[in-house]
């Protein structure tokens, strides 16, 4: 399953969790442990959307990169000290 049909399905889980979320705050009140329950539940899926568009908009980094990058954590002094 490619990005884009992952984000389409999580965006409708999201939209029927809402749902779940307001009806039943409306129908047992918004403090009730069902409500709260949906509420979280609700958080997790739009921090798990969140998370996807930031790491759509993470720069594509070549591993030639992170071995250059890795390198460069080592000093001078590193390489000669036994």
């Amino acid at each position: 399953m490619n990005n884009d049909s992952l984000k389409t399905k999580l965006l409708e889980t999201i939209n029927i969790k809402r749902k779940e979320m307001i009806e039943t705050a409306n129908k047992e009140g918004y403090t009730s442990e069902l409500a709260v329950q949906c509420s979280q539940d609700l958080d997790l899926l739009l921090n798990e959307y969140q998370q996807m568009l930031i790491e759509e908009k993470k720069p594509k980094v070549a591993p030639f990169h992170d071995l250059v990058h890795s390198m460069k954590l080592f000093t001078y002094a590193d390489r000669y000290s036994y």
